[in-house]
């Protein structure tokens, strides 16, 4: 393939001006990948922060029926098994909101006090908890693990890393793990897809965008060096 001088020099000149102009995003990109490659992605789950043995939902524990507790309420129109640390809860849907029921004797849960949520921290967490603390949310949750679940029960492992442990305060559930290795995934998954606002959108106008710049950039890269070795070639020796 054979390009005019002009050609040649705006082909040059296009391919400086993208690869400055991506230079930050691919540095960007290739970090926030390596980070996400070399991390375990359980270790960045938290599953070292509890022993998931403690959380399977075992046959015997069950007193009652599923069918008996359908039969009490019969408007229900979902029911749901989940396992907590303090045995099996029924979770059922009546007219929109969530109903939890014991496992063992069907009847509506209690929210959880304090004393009830470090007891469950202590039977999941396979560490030393005479240093944590906990916190009620009622109203608002960190960023990190959104509000869609309150209330919750925050328990601070205060270890070197920021360990949490999220625990329902309406079912005794564990909803969730957090430490700083998270976190810093949840940074690096949010630069890595470009979406700055749910870190969720991973069809962003804006990835999509320098995806395809890349993209660009990486053809116009190898017509250049296509160009460079057919002129090698053609240079007498």
């Amino acid at each position: 393939m054979m390009l005019t001088p002009n050609q040649g020099r705006w082909l040059r000149k296009s391919h400086k001006w993208l690869t400055l102009f991506l230079g930050a995003q691919l540095l960007i990109w290739l970090i926030s990948g390596l980070y996400m490659v070399l991390l375990d992605i359980d270790y960045i789950h938290g599953d070292h922060l509890v022993d998931e043995s403690r959380l399977t939902l075992d046959a015997s524990q069950l007193t009652i029926s599923p069918e008996t507790i359908l039969s009490r309420y019969p408007e229900a129109t979902r029911l749901e098994l989940i396992p907590t640390a303090l045995g099996p809860v029924y979770k059922l849907r009546l007219e929109g909101k969530p109903l939890y029921l014991s496992g063992q004797d069907g009847r509506p849960l209690k929210p959880l006090n304090q004393q009830a949520a470090m007891q469950i921290a202590a039977r999941l967490h396979p560490g030393d908890l005479s240093n944590a603390s906990s916190e009620l949310l009622t109203e608002s949750a960190p960023a990190e693990i959104g509000g869609r679940h309150l209330p919750l029960w925050q328990i601070n492992l205060n270890d070197a890393f920021d360990s949490r442990l999220y625990i329902s305060a309406s079912s005794g559930e564990l909803v969730t793990k957090r430490h700083d290795f998270w976190r810093l995934f949840d940074i690096m998954w949010m630069l890595h897809i470009m979406d700055y606002d749910t870190r969720e959108d991973v069809h962003n106008p804006l990835l999509t965008g320098f995806s395809l710049l890349a993209l660009l950039t990486a053809l116009s890269g190898a017509l250049l060096l296509l160009i460079a070795f057919k002129r090698g070639e053609e240079e007498p020796a």
